[in-house]
């Protein structure tokens, strides 16, 4: 099994309880905030707006956050696409869910990529694109998309 090296800025958080969910926090009654639950005892509260992107890697998942930390869960990124809030994160890659509103810039004509506001530049595949296109056409709804 290949290796994945982590940063200082990362976390790496291993062997989930099977009673793993994520869901909208119900301390703040609001729909801005999830809770990551890691075990029984161990949760982590996030805002939808701190998510830039999942990245997957082999059978984890790693959340990278806007102010640069990354989160490296033991699950694959399948699990949390249908929990994630559907109007702001999109999947435009196997390996890739990129937060909408993280997007610096975009093409989809010949490159087909997205770049976010840190400077990362992800490839949109192929498979994927009609669906970015699309999600992208909702989400910035006062710009023109061809």
């Amino acid at each position: 099994m290949a290796s994945t090296s982590l940063t200082s800025n990362s976390y790496l958080i291993n062997n989930l309880s099977h009673d793993f969910s994520f869901r909208r926090d119900p301390i703040f009654n609001n729909e801005s905030n999830i809770i990551l639950t890691i075990s029984c005892k161990k949760n982590i509260i996030v805002a939808w707006k701190d998510i830039s992107h999942l990245e997957a890697i082999g059978n984890y998942t790693m959340f990278h956050f806007t102010d640069g930390k990354k989160l490296l869960v033991s699950r694959t990124m399948k699990i949390f696409l249908p929990k994630l809030d559907d109007e702001m994160f999109v999947r435009i890659h196997k390996s890739f869910i990129v937060n909408l509103n993280y997007i610096a810039q975009f093409d989809v004509r010949e490159e087909m990529f997205v770049q976010l506001r840190d400077g990362s530049k992800i490839s949109i595949s192929r498979r994927k694109k009609k669906d970015f296109i699309e999600k992208a056409r909702r989400y910035f709804s006062n710009f023109r998309i061809n």
